[in-house]
């Protein structure tokens, strides 16, 4: 076997050494670089993890406000609602009374126009019963004169 290994030119020393080589320089690779990559990873690996939390709970926040927009949506048209009915109801009170004003003074001024109609009246007949007297005077005047 040495023959063999002459004839081919190995050294066994040299591969000896290479090997022990090889053997410090894949744990000094696996300390200073396998490890702080494994760190790496994981730590990416932890972030895309709470990423993944952080956007289900963002989606969980976004239903719950999309529920409250529509609890107070709801609200605000129910009270818009009350308003309403409450505006029209008062204004349907205020045209009420206005109308009953209205015709309280309607009836005023009726029974105030009836009252200066008889009041005109009866002057008319005492001034035409005045002017009769007179003319009935002149009448008579005229007659006895003649």
């Amino acid at each position: 076997m040495d023959q063999l290994i002459q004839a081919f030119g190995i050294d066994v020393k040299l591969i000896i050494i290479q090997i022990l080589n090889f053997g410090i320089l894949l744990g000094l690779l696996g300390y200073f670089l396998y490890k702080p990559l494994l760190k790496v990873l994981a730590d990416r690996e932890e972030k895309i993890a709470q990423g993944i939390k952080d956007a289900e709970s963002a989606a969980g926040a976004k239903a719950s406000a999309d529920e409250e927009k529509k609890g107070i949506l709801s609200a605000a048209h129910k009270d818009a609602e009350e308003v309403g009915t409450k505006a029209k109801n008062y204004a349907d009170e205020k045209a009420a009374v206005i109308a009953s004003e209205a015709q309280t003074k309607a009836e005023s001024i009726i029974k105030n126009a009836e009252a200066k109609s008889v009041e005109m009246q009866e002057q008319a007949r005492k001034d035409s019963e005045a002017e009769i007297a007179k003319l009935a005077v002149l009448a008579a005047e005229k007659v006895l004169k003649a």
